[in-house]
């Protein structure tokens, strides 16, 4: 008869966590709601600051302006629907002068004089303005529309205000994009279909000229303007790559940026700030994907797909913030990451940076601003920590009994019995830290301490040989220490989902001490065997991503160290002594690839 008891006691302590060196983006706070009512809004939504730091919003889809105080607390709102002086119809583009006066870009409609009967409506943009209370100032016209500025034939029909019949002429395409922006002189700064409009805070023009010009060239989709503290103003073109800086007057100064990856270039820029220190930041929509493999072991009856076999990957994905000087030099990359297992980090896009570098995303599905701030903080969110603890004891209980032997304790007692008890400590510290979107170092320790005792009772007749007869009950110890450092530095070369290729440079150190002695348990038995181990290991290796089929890896290697060991028999006579040393090295090349 078998028989096998087996009982696993194990303990596990699992401690995540992200430290957060270098000046970087952390999480301050969040802020507002969907809805229609006070302090909520909806999804098309346009950001602007104050010096003070307040924030304000044009909700474009509930016709209204909201403002937050600068740590998010919702103060009042302007609602365009019910004043007798203004109505919002398409509010957008918003910016705040140094009097905390509000200017928001909309359309308005203007009755041309002399008609009736229907009553002809120019309908063209305006900018509304509004005091540092939000009451209503005035609406300043971009161009002359009390005179008809085209023919019949461009005019829709619709109602005037008694809800009678009228035609309305619409001032070029409805749906084009307006950007607006202010100086420390309380001059606004409109772009309008190619061309520049200057105008004063009572709206009166100082100056109006298109942005392409020779040295400029075609500006093909300008996606944000701002103006720094000089009245120098700059222009994002979103599809060009690049940045536009024109003097207070008009005059091209320079243009910088081309498409790609390295500094002082773009993907895509869709977001300029000039900052109080007279610097610039430019956001584009570049992202990086970089994941951190988690030793962290799966769940147990984990549902979450996101774990797959014994680990799980934690992604980031990184975003880019440029700063260059006011002479067009780059200066500074700031990476933000955000956690695709982070519900709050998923979905966000940049609607705003305030002139202090903060910056403001907008959680696409719930609807709530969070703001980063970029702080130097003594640990940098780029930089990644796990520490593993782990303690696990495995008690195996063997009982062995022959069933054909007819001794007198048959059933009641075994002819062999042992028991192991393994007990198991292991630590495994990982560090990682994000240079940029590219580069990612790493350095990890396992340590791992092993005790194992084995103990052995045989209940059949004692052994006998030419030495005498003993007793063969024994115990075995097991004691051992392994410790291994990696390191690891990854070079993403492509980032792209379907041309993803890496290289990565490894090395590491490992050491293992080991310690085993079997010791008979009668008194009257000597025997008694010591084995002691000291054995190290380096290496190292490259592996690259030759391209998605194919990659290399070289790998080199160094085993060496001895072991000694001495074997008294049960007499308590020297048996056996010995040494034996190991020094081998190896080298491996290999070429994967699948066709």
């Amino acid at each position: 008869m078998y028989h096998l008891k087996s009982v696993i006691i194990s303990i596990l302590l699992l401690i995540p966590f992200n430290l957060f060196a270098g000046k970087e983006y952390t999480f301050s706070y969040e802020f507002g709601q969907k809805g229609e009512g006070d302090g909520q809004f909806s999804k098309k939504l346009f950001t602007a600051f104050d010096k003070d730091g307040e924030i304000y919003i044009t909700d474009t889809e509930n016709y209204k302006i909201l403002k937050y105080s600068a740590t998010g607390r919702f103060l009042s709102e302007i609602k365009g629907t019910d004043s007798s002086d203004f109505r919002f119809i398409n509010p957008t583009s918003i910016t705040i002068g140094t009097d905390k006066s509000i200017y928001v870009m909309d359309w308005t409609l203007i009755h041309i004089l002399g008609t009736k009967d229907p009553k002809i409506f120019n309908y063209g943009p305006c900018i509304h303005k509004f005091d540092q209370n939000g009451f209503y100032v005035k609406s300043i016209l971009l161009m002359e529309l009390n005179k008809r500025l085209d023919t019949l034939e461009a005019a829709t029909p619709g109602l005037d205000d008694e809800g009678k019949y009228a035609l309305i002429i619409p001032n070029g395409d409805t749906k084009r994009d307006f950007l607006l922006t202010i100086d420390s002189k309380e001059n606004l700064y409109v772009y309008d279909d190619g061309f520049i409009y200057k105008l004063d805070s009572e709206g009166i023009r100082i100056k109006k000229f298109t942005i392409s010009q020779p040295g400029v060239g075609q500006v093909i989709k300008p996606s944000d303007i701002t103006v720094d503290k000089s009245e120098n103003l700059y222009i994002v073109d979103e599809i060009g790559n690049r940045v536009i800086k024109f003097d207070s007057s008009g005059k091209f100064l320079w243009s910088i940026g081309s498409y790609g990856d390295e500094s002082g270039q773009f993907i895509k820029p869709f977001k300029i700030t000039s900052l109080k220190d007279g610097s610039l930041l430019i956001a584009d929509k570049a992202k990086y994907l970089k994941d951190f493999l988690s030793t962290l072991p799966k769940r147990l009856h984990d549902p979450t797909p996101q774990y797959e076999g014994f680990s799980k990957t934690f992604r980031f994905r990184i975003r880019r913030i440029q700063r260059i000087n006011e002479n067009g030099e780059f200066t500074q990359q700031l990476l933000i990451p955000f956690q695709r297992e982070t519900e709050d980090e998923v979905g966000l896009i940049l609607k705003g940076i305030d002139s202090d570098g903060s910056l403001y995303y907008l959680n696409t599905e719930k609807l709530h601003f969070r703001k980063y701030t970029p702080k130097s903080p003594l640990f940098s969110s780029m930089f990644q920590t796990e520490l593993k603890l782990r303690y696990t004891r495995d008690i195996h209980d063997v009982e062995i009994d022959n069933q054909d032997d007819l001794d007198a304790d048959l059933y009641t007692k075994s002819d062999f019995d042992e028991l192991i008890i393994q007990d198991a400590a292991d630590a495994h510290l990982t560090f990682s830290y994000d240079f940029n979107e590219d580069l990612r170092v790493g350095i990890s320790n396992q340590l791992t301490l092993l005790r194992m005792t084995d103990t052995s009772y045989y209940r059949a007749r004692d052994f006998e040989d030419f030495r005498g007869t003993f007793n063969q009950d024994d115990k075995s110890t097991e004691l051992s220490l392994d410790n291994r450092i990696q390191f690891d530095l990854v070079w993403v070369r492509d980032h792209s989902i379907y041309r993803y290729r890496e290289a990565r440079l490894y090395g590491y150190f490992s050491t293992i001490r080991l310690d085993f002695i079997n010791d008979a348990l009668d008194r009257t038995n000597y025997r008694y065997f010591d084995f002691f181990a000291n054995l190290s290991d380096w290496g190292g290796g490259i592996k690259y991503d030759i391209n998605r089929s194919f990659k290399l890896n070289f790998e080199i290697t160094h085993f060496f160290g001895k072991n000694n060991y001495t074997y008294l028999d049960e007499t308590n006579e020297l048996y056996a002594t010995g040494m034996q040393q190991a020094d081998t090295i190896r080298a491996f090349l290999y070429l994967f690839g699948f066709f």
